[in-house]
């Protein structure tokens, strides 16, 4: 199979953009470039293939705008293109309020493989299946799918690319530019195993804090495995969600010469003290710390805890009010966790802004407050930069 460079997928989630709605006079304008011009070819004779994002009422009255283009190999007269049997799915990120709402919808619902994701991704998946079928039931043995996607846009393809490869069988390489994590373990771990690590490019800026919303318990996919990192910034800058930025970092670039980089370890084992509160703040490196420590006092409380929290059963708001109970239940825990569970909660108050509350008590319901609170800073950061986008 061979794989895009980062600068033609760069290209393709950009322009995917481009087909959110027609012009005036009913026409989808893409500006290509001669390179990839030369390996795909787009017909929008009949538009790009579309959804319904947002909430129930956007379902409802069955709003549809373009998500996915679609690129055919070409076979250029005298000239080897690598790709010619390949087939091109480019599916667009944000670019309005309803799709903002769908980014939002982080309970959990049910994929078509089984598997436990993010309600909102899944929603608008299934609005674009029946069109996605019949592309990928003609496709030759030899065929490669690209699935690609920026934003909202790598979140789909993913889903996408699972089921491709699960109802189809088909050959399939996944690059995504600052994804947001879709679905709970069993679904990165299903992703990984079925696509291969190899096969997925899983692009992500050093500022952009996109790709690690939802919180804990959402992984990502290859799970536990290197991202591309794109650059080596440090400090969250919602700018850098943006697709042009990811665009300056693939130019001149080949997937070698990428840092590749495991930023968060499920396995890792992180106990913070109420000290490390002063060390604080909102950053990516320390939304990484606060999930690698919870899961740490998690696996410390009970044996099976973790796979319990996992499971499909356990969504919306549900899923923290189980995990206060475990944590503010000493009948739960297999040794004291006194000083590990104030330590997170003093590190998650102090990412919040409220580094001068003092933890009284260890009960369900202060912690599930303390949840709350850093959960809301997560979304607000994290919402400044889909709000760039749009």
């Amino acid at each position: 199979m061979s794989t895009l460079s980062p600068v033609i997928c760069a290209e393709l989630a950009t322009i995917s953009y481009d087909i959110h709605k027609p012009t005036k006079r009913g026409r989808y304008l893409l500006e290509t470039s001669a390179t990839l011009r030369s390996l795909f070819s787009f017909d929008l004779s009949n538009g790009p293939i579309k959804g319904t994002s947002g909430g129930a009422m956007t379902h409802a009255t069955g709003h549809q705008t373009g998500f996915v283009l679609v690129g055919k190999g070409t076979s250029p007269t005298g000239r080897m293109n690598p790709f010619k049997n390949d087939l091109v799915l480019a599916i667009r990120g944000t670019a309005s309020l309803y799709d903002a709402s769908t980014d939002c919808r982080a309970n959990l619902s049910v994929c078509d493989g089984g598997h436990s994701v993010h309600a909102g991704f899944n929603t608008l998946f299934e609005t674009l299946k029946s069109e996605l079928a019949p592309l990928l039931s003609e496709l030759k043995p030899s065929a490669t799918v690209h699935c690609v996607g920026h934003s909202l846009g790598g979140a789909v393809a993913s889903l996408v690319a699972d089921w491709a490869k699960r109802r189809f069988n088909a050959n399939i390489k996944l690059y995504t530019f600052g994804a947001p994590k879709v679905g709970l373990t069993n679904f990165a771990l299903s992703t990984t195993n079925a696509l291969k690590p190899k096969n997925i490019f899983r692009c992500v800026n050093g500022g952009d804090v996109v790709p690690m919303v939802p919180f804990w318990p959402f992984m990502q996919a290859p799970y536990n495995a290197p991202e591309y990192r794109m650059d080596n910034n440090q400090i969250i800058a919602p700018w850098h969600h943006l697709m042009k930025y990811y665009t300056r970092n693939s130019q001149k670039q080949s997937w070698d010469s990428i840092n590749k980089r495991v930023t968060f370890n499920p396995f890792k084992r992180v106990t913070l003290d109420i000290r490390h509160a002063n060390q604080v703040q909102p950053s990516i490196y320390w939304m990484n710390r606060l999930s690698e420590a919870l899961m740490t006092v998690l696996r410390q409380a009970k044996l099976g805890a973790l796979n319990a929290l996992q499971s499909g059963t356990a969504n919306g708001l549900s899923l923290y009010d189980k995990i206060a109970m475990i944590l503010a239940n000493n009948n739960f825990h297999t040794v004291d966790l006194t000083g590990p569970i104030n330590g997170l909660l003093a590190c998650m108050l102090a990412f919040a802004g409220y580094a001068r509350t003092k933890i009284k008590e260890l009960s369900a319901e202060f912690i599930k407050w303390v949840f709350e609170k850093t959960l809301q800073m997560v979304n607000k950061i994290a919402q400044k930069a889909l709000s760039a986008v749009d």
